[in-house]
């Protein structure tokens, strides 16, 4: 092979090593932005909601029975407001509303004051108002 054949094989492979390193990066960063967003519900199918009712169970010290409770409200949530979340769409915030004055019924008083401060943390983090 000449030095040229040689030099042609060398930009050629670098080029693939390059392009073969951007796709791992680019699919490492997209991984690590959809981990940290599914806590809000913006993950795979359900990952978000799954998190979320943990975290509820942890916090707020759920029974099983409320746990059951509280992933059927979020799922029949979900079968009325299929789309992704709009913050800006009123009949997401009316569901949103919804959902949250049904859960307020599954829980104790002491669990919904809990549940109301981290609602209200949530939001401030993500600069919303109710």
């Amino acid at each position: 092979m000449t030095n040229q054949g040689k030099m042609k094989l060398q930009v050629w492979l670098l080029i693939t090593v390059v392009f073969l390193l951007g796709g791992v990066t680019g699919a490492s960063i997209d991984r690590l932005y959809w981990q940290k967003n599914s806590r809000v519900g913006q993950g795979g199918p359900g990952g978000g909601r799954q998190r979320m009712i943990e975290d509820m169970r942890r916090d707020l010290s759920l029974t099983d029975e409320q746990v059951k409770a509280i992933r059927n409200i979020f799922e029949e949530s979900r079968k009325e407001f299929p789309y992704k979340r709009i913050a800006e769409c009123p009949s997401f915030k009316e569901m949103r509303e919804r959902t949250r004055t049904r859960i307020h019924e599954v829980l104790t008083p002491e669990q919904r004051q809990k549940y109301d401060e981290n609602e209200a943390r949530r939001e401030a983090e993500r600069g919303e108002k109710r």
